[in-house]
């Protein structure tokens, strides 16, 4: 792993480098402005050190600097100013789209620069894009899906789909710790980009055969638009999946950066003409705003939660709100406010026109299986065979597209004698499971993605009350011999 660090001061320098060189990494200090660019272009590194207060520059005009020549390395600050100043400079680095590790106070302490670097390390040599690439293929992700919600009348909108990577040794990694190794790669990005819509349209199937149909939204990197195929490649997986294009919708971050303009436009305007939504996450934290949305095709906007968390609190962030739900409403567009955490903060935000909302105080992101029990419970509604109705309400809840359950399957436990029901899906998923077949088979004889048929089975096991899958087939062995016969 290769480190540059830029000090004024060359004996910090030489500290930091030997730090870093005792903890296996190869590092190399410059003083001035013109190095540390050179340095950039002809070495590019994984690990930058920069100080903020530097000679005849500073720190935030040489992350503009990174900013501009697109690094995705870590980024450690350090400067002897105030907590305040070196917050400050966190903020203007993320939002830069540079992925700040930590900000460092002086003097420096060894042991916490050990520690720093001993933690980059270790996550660049189990984070790789090489290893990613491999999660990928191994089905190592997974999705959680987290609502965005009206209130009034109780309505799910939209579920944000949000990988994790279900890591062997490391458990389970968020996304902001492998985002950016995969977008330091053309191919990983577009890989677990695609990973990620075919596991979304996957995941509409089983909310479908649960009884939920909703409209579904998916993260996109800006780094994916590079590839006029692309609105042909997820056109093709939703035609294959069952999923009306109308019900996906990617988010892009506002913060990123637009290489050619016109083949964004392109690419953009084909997914709409194509049928599906487009939305400008994290809108507000970046510097392209007006100019997004002036020339993309955008159909939502999503207001950055640094603006709805402190909205009760401060006259600056409602104002903001307030200028963003205007803007919204002038353009014909949807409005969300993202990481509402308390009633308080909801209600503020209703009274200034966002009606659709998300965050931990609707609902955290939550497997696929678990979404139609939490609507159930968020709606007040039951589950009658045939929809899900809130109380007093004899009609369907509006604004899910069609809401029903799909026939199913009366089983007979063997062993319990219990009747339970299974969905026809779950029980071709089992019958395939007690002939020997592998998940991976069992995917590629019923055309699934692998993580939709680990849902049926996990399902299916809950059903029959069974814990592992010899139990489960032992209970469902009259059922499925039947299948079998049928069949």
């Amino acid at each position: 792993m290769r480190m540059l660090v830029f000090d004024d001061d060359d004996a910090i320098g030489r500290l930091v480098v030997r730090v870093a060189t005792a903890s296996r990494m190869e590092a190399m200090a410059v003083s001035d402005a013109d190095a540390f660019n050179q340095c950039l272009q002809t070495d590019p590194p994984q690990v930058v050190v920069l100080d903020l207060q530097l000679g005849g520059t500073d720190g935030v005009e040489q992350m503009r600097l990174l900013a501009n020549q697109q690094y995705t390395g870590a980024l450690v600050l350090i400067s002897g100013y105030d907590a305040r100043v070196l917050a400050t400079a966190q903020s203007v680095g993320t939002s830069l789209g540079l992925k700040v590790e930590c900000v460092l106070e002086k003097p420096l302490r060894v042991a916490e620069l050990g520690e720093v670097f001993e933690r980059l390390l270790f996550a660049d040599q189990t984070l790789s894009t090489e290893r990613l690439l491999t999660a990928i293929v191994d089905d190592e992700l997974v999705l959680e899906f987290q609502p965005i919600v009206s209130r009034e009348p109780k309505t799910l909108k939209k579920l944000e789909a949000l990988v994790r990577w279900e890591h062997p040794v490391l458990g389970l990694i968020p996304p902001g710790r492998f985002l950016p190794a995969a977008e330091s790669d053309t191919a990983t990005i577009d890989a677990l980009t695609d990973w990620v819509t075919g596991a979304a349209v996957d995941a509409y199937q089983v909310l479908a055969e649960l009884g939920v149909t909703v409209p579904l939204a998916v993260n996109v990197s800006m780094l994916n638009l590079h590839d006029l195929t692309f609105p042909d490649r997820i056109g093709q997986r939703l035609r294959a999946g069952g999923m009306p294009a109308k019900h996906l919708c990617l988010e892009i971050t506002e913060g990123g950066v637009f290489n050619d303009v016109a083949r964004t436009m392109d690419i953009l305007s084909r997914i709409r003409l194509k049928g599906m939504q487009l939305s400008i996450d994290d809108f507000g934290t970046g510097y392209s705003s007006l100019r997004m949305l002036r020339q993309m095709p955008f159909s939502e906007i999503k207001i950055d939660q640094s603006f709805v968390s402190d909205v009760t609190t401060s006259r600056d962030s409602r104002a903001i709100v307030k200028s963003i739900v205007g803007l919204a409403a002038n353009m014909e567009m949807t409005c969300i406010a993202e990481g509402v955490e308390t009633e308080e903060t909801a209600k503020l935000l209703e009274e200034l026109g966002v009606c659709n909302l998300q965050g931990y105080l609707i609902a955290r992101p939550m497997p696929v299986e678990a979404v139609p029990a939490w609507l159930a419970t968020w709606t007040g509604s039951t589950l009658d065979g045939q929809a899900m109705r809130p109380s007093g309400d004899p009609a369907a809840i509006r604004g899910h597209g069609e809401v029903r359950h799909p026939p199913s399957v009366s089983v007979t436990a063997e062993t319990s004698g219990d009747v339970v029901q299974l969905s026809p899906r779950q029980l071709e998923v089992m019958q395939l499971l007690s002939e020997g077949c592998p998940v991976k088979v069992i995917a590629h004889r019923l055309n699934l993605g692998i993580g939709t048929v680990k849902v049926h089975l996990s399902l299916a096991y809950s059903a029959l009350g069974a814990h592992n899958r010899i139990e489960a087939i032992r209970r469902a062995g009259p059922a499925l011999a039947g299948n079998s016969n049928k069949a």
